[in-house]
């Protein structure tokens, strides 16, 4: 059974927005009456940075594998692996910049090299889990 490859964005709650736009809005006024080159390297820099921090975080399930982009660095798990997926909500700082989060927990450990599960935040929670689940039956949903 093949399945085909499929991406999901993580999902950015709103509060995420409003703290982006405040903060980069500070950072564009203070500029104000500066010298070009503050402009382009202090504002233009922070504001790719914060660009870069949000839409750099992606999850892809590509055959058997679940592969995590943060920063754009992909990591590479086997789907065959995970013991359980379950919903779940918090703000811990993981891959995803939602408090819609979905902890997958491994049968070995050393996969994912933590004792604690891991949790990330696809745009389409139920879409994702089932798809995992279509690839491996085994998963169970807590």
């Amino acid at each position: 059974m093949s399945v085909k490859k499929a991406v999901y964005r993580s999902k950015i709650d709103w509060w995420v927005w409003l703290v982006t736009i405040g903060f980069l809005g500070i950072i564009w006024l203070s500029a104000i009456g500066m010298s070009w080159w503050y402009i382009v390297f202090v504002s233009g820099l922070t504001t790719l940075l914060y660009a870069w921090l949000m839409f750099g975080c992606w999850y892809e399930i590509d055959d058997k594998d679940l592969v995590i982009y943060q920063f754009f660095r992909p990591m590479r798990l086997p789907i065959l692996n995970i013991k359980d997926v379950k919903k779940t909500t918090g703000y811990l700082a993981t891959a995803g910049m939602s408090h819609l989060r979905v902890s997958i927990s491994f049968i070995d450990r050393t996969v994912w090299k933590s004792y604690a599960p891991l949790e990330i935040s696809p745009n389409n929670r139920d879409k994702f889990i089932a798809q995992l689940i279509e690839i491996n039956p085994e998963i169970k949903e807590v």
